[in-house]
C-alpha cells in the first residue's frame, strides 16, 4: 500500500542526445515516467457466529517505507468493517463514501443496511468507474438475518463471497496459511490466531508488508473488538502466541 494511486506516475526530466546527420548533434528534453508498486497484506476469515479481519501496518512508496503505523482497518457501520489495499487516497475516499451511503440508508429506512447490500453498493461504485480506483477491499460483517458475511471486492467491481480471503502483495503467502488451517466454526481465539499467522507469514517474505498486525472481531451479540499485535516468528512457530 502506498499514499499515491498506482495510475499516477513520478516523472524525471532527462536530456536525450541524438545524431541528426553525420556532423550535427541534437539535444532533446524527454520525460521518463516511473510507476511505484503497491504492497500490503489484508486477510479475512469467517468464524463461528462472526468474522475476523486483519492487516499489516506498513505503507510504502515503491521501496521506501512511508509509514510504519498505517491504519488499514476501517469501520463502515458498527457491525461492518472493511480493509484497504492499493492507493490510499482512493481507498479512503471509498471508505468515506460507503460510510455516508450506508448511514443515509439507515436514516431513510429506519433500519440497518445488510452486509451484502453494503458490498453490492461498493461493487456498483467500482464497476461504474471500471478501474479508475486503484484499490482492493475485504468487507466483512455479521447480522442476525444474514449471519457471517465476507466479501472480496476488487478495483474493477468484481465481488466474491468467501469463507476466507486475502488481498495485497502478500496475499499469496497469507492464502497458503488460510488454505491449510481454516476450518468451519473456528472459535474467536483460533480465528484471531489464524488471521495473525496469515498476515505474519506474508510479513516474513513480502517487503511491502510489515510492522504490527491490526485485528478486528465482529461477533454475534458483541461489540467490535479491535487489537494490535506485535508477534515475532519464534512465537508463532512455537505455537505460544495467545490472542
Amino acid at each position: 500500500m502506498k499514499p499515491i494511486p498506482t495510475n499516477h506516475n513520478f516523472t524525471t526530466n532527462v536530456i536525450e542526445i541524438t545524431s541528426d546527420t553525420e556532423h550535427d548533434i541534437q539535444f532533446q528534453d524527454k520525460t521518463i515516467g516511473t510507476k511505484l508498486k503497491t504492497g500490503t497484506t489484508t486477510v479475512g476469515c469467517i468464524i463461528k457466529d462472526g468474522v475476523v479481519l486483519a492487516t499489516d501496518n506498513r505503507a510504502t512508496m515503491g521501496s521506501f517505507v512511508a509509514n510504519k503505523n498505517a491504519r488499514k482497518l476501517h469501520q463502515i457501520q458498527p457491525y461492518i468493517y472493511m480493509t484497504i489495499a492499493g492507493g490510499v487516497a482512493d481507498a479512503i475516499y471509498l471508505i468515506d463514501l460507503l460510510k455516508a451511503e450506508t448511514e443515509i440508508y439507515r436514516l431513510r429506512n429506519s433500519k440497518d443496511i445488510a452486509v451484502s447490500a453494503a458490498a453490492k453498493l461498493l461493487q456498483n461504485i467500482l464497476y461504474n468507474k471500471k478501474g479508475f480506483y486503484q484499490v482492493g477491499h475485504i468487507l466483512g460483517g455479521y447480522t442476525e438475518t444474514e449471519g457471517s458475511k465476507l466479501f472480496n471486492i476488487e478495483g474493477y467491481g468484481s465481488i466474491l463471497s468467501e469463507q476466507y480471503t486475502s488481498i495485497g502483495s502478500g496475499s499469496p503467502f497469507a492464502l497458503g496459511v488460510l488454505e491449510t488451517e481454516w476450518k468451519e466454526n473456528l472459535s474467536v481465539n483460533d480465528g484471531i490466531h489464524l488471521a495473525v499467522k496469515a498476515v505474519r507469514s506474508a510479513i516474513i517474505r513480502d517487503i511491502a508488508s510489515g510492522n504490527g498486525v491490526d485485528v478486528v472481531v465482529l461477533q454475534k451479540g458483541k461489540a467490535p473488538m479491535t487489537k494490535r499485535y506485535e508477534v515475532d516468528d519464534e512465537t508463532l512457530i512455537a505455537g505460544t502466541f495467545k490472542p
